[in-house]
């Protein structure tokens, strides 16, 4: 209930959201430092998804949790961008809201996720061993600021709500097609009635063929 007051209080110039994932527990001291300044200088307030030791220059508009509800934050209305690391969940979340995004990739496909979301003109892509602090203030004002990125987050995220029906009604008949037909043994691959032997032998000699391992 105070994370809801905090967020439905930000009226004015609504928030934003910043988290780096499950997968990133703890920043540096340094990048930790360098993020917290370039927030404080927003006239948004910001939510933080954060451990560790506070920032020595944490603003009074930013708060630390070390938990959050991330999808329904991205469905507030008060949301103005998300600070991420550029993992594919939160980017799909992301797109889902029709947010704009600052990412900072850090690991894996973080660079992949982040470059495709740039390409897109829905967000802004910074790398996290050279970026400044002025860097990050400004590319979080120019998503917030500049139209054109929400405009392209909103038009993805018509897109990808474009279904012929809700996900879950969806997967509810699905369970019930399997359920009526007994197993729906007719929509089972053919591999899973081969046998290990057979399995085997078909791998070794496609190894043998095509000289790569099975």
């Amino acid at each position: 209930q105070d994370l809801q007051t905090w967020v439905n209080g930000a009226n004015e110039n609504g928030f934003v959201l910043v988290s780096f994932g499950a997968g990133v527990k703890y920043l540096s001291e340094d990048v930790a430092n360098k993020l917290a300044h370039a927030l404080a200088r927003l006239p948004q307030r910001v939510i933080w998804r954060f451990s560790g030791n506070k920032p020595r220059n944490l603003g009074n508009n930013t708060k630390l949790i070390e938990w959050l509800p991330q999808n329904d934050l991205l469905g507030h209305p008060n949301i103005k961008a998300f600070l991420s690391h550029g993992g594919l969940n939160s980017i799909f979340e992301t797109m889902y809201h029709g947010v704009p995004v600052v990412g900072i990739p850090l690991f894996g496909d973080h660079y992949d996720t982040m470059t495709r979301v740039q390409a897109k003109g829905m967000g802004i892509l910074l790398n996290w061993k050279t970026v400044t602090e002025s860097e990050l203030y400004e590319a979080l004002e120019k998503v917030i600021n500049d139209p054109s990125y929400r405009q392209r987050a909103q038009r993805l995220s018509e897109i990808h709500r474009d279904q012929p029906g809700h996900p879950v009604n969806r997967t509810v008949y699905w369970i019930n097609y399997i359920l009526r037909h007994n197993g729906a043994q007719h929509l089972r691959a053919a591999v899973y009635s081969i046998s290990l032997y057979h399995a085997e032998s078909n791998c070794y000699l496609g190894f043998k063929k095509q000289t790569r391992k099975c």
